[in-house]
């Protein structure tokens, strides 16, 4: 576990572990920030069933030892993280739909894109490798259906979509996932963008503060669907950027949290 000492106004140390639980699509950006807090991987395909990933992930939380704080990077995700957990735990996760808002830096920037262009597919390199997407499900379908009848119901899966989009994190080949995209795109007939992505609502995850862009479920609670009916409520006036210090600044008398 990562570790934090807390000091208590009266004197007294308090100390306070964290691990992360995060989605295996995502990984390229945990590595990328997450120090020395220790992170368990989940498989990207476990979202095709919202139930059975509530269950995996209520598993992990469930034999984590001690009594920790818990980072879960995930969103809402169809519902698979409603009906969560706590235990002896304290759970925190970024009050989002899924982590395409996680990538894009917040919700708010997930919003603004999906107002201006709400037929995206999006891709990173996680998503190309860790999930099965419409064109995979067509390459599938061929030996079944024929080449020709299975590009007529792909191209019917995507009638709705305008674009393709590449979330450029920082923190993968850009150029190989661009290849697969760019086959993906022409197989569609599809624009292609890509947009900057910005890891500031994973990087406060990871390292705080934990305000209103984060759910926290205490110990002993569970994570009821509820929370998520109204998610616009948990956006600030101003996207806060992480503690410049890289502190969890969670608990309002953290001090310090070694590297």
């Amino acid at each position: 576990m990562g570790i934090c000492i807390v000091p208590r106004k009266e004197g007294l140390l308090r100390m306070t572990t964290f691990k992360i639980i995060s989605c295996s699509t995502i990984r390229d950006e945990v590595e990328a920030l997450r120090g020395d807090i220790p992170v368990e991987y989940l498989e990207g395909f476990l979202h095709d069933t919202p139930d059975v990933l509530r269950d995996t992930i209520n598993e992990h939380i469930a034999a984590t030892p001690g009594d920790c704080t818990i980072l879960l990077a995930y969103g809402r995700c169809s519902n698979g993280t409603a009906g969560l957990v706590a235990g002896a735990h304290r759970l925190v996760l970024p009050a989002c739909d899924d982590c395409i808002a996680l990538l894009l830096g917040s919700r708010r920037a997930y919003m603004r894109e999906f107002a201006e262009h709400p037929g995206t597919y999006y891709y990173t390199r996680g998503w190309i490798e860790e999930l099965e997407d419409p064109y995979r499900e067509y390459l599938k379908m061929i030996p079944r259906m024929g080449e020709e009848k299975s590009r007529m119901v792909a191209h019917m899966i995507l009638e709705a979509y305008t674009r393709v989009a590449v979330i450029d994190t920082g923190t993968y080949d850009l150029e190989k996932a661009q290849e697969y995209v760019d086959m993906v795109a022409d197989f569609y007939g599809l624009p292609i963008e890509r947009i900057v992505g910005s890891l500031r609502l994973l990087d406060k995850l990871i390292h705080g503060p934990h305000d209103q862009e984060f759910i926290v479920i205490e110990p002993g609670e569970v994570l009821e669907e509820r929370i998520f009916w109204d998610l616009s409520s948990s956006e600030p006036p101003a996207e806060t950027p992480p503690d410049s210090r890289g502190a969890l600044r969670d608990d309002p008398e953290l001090e310090a949290c070694p590297s």
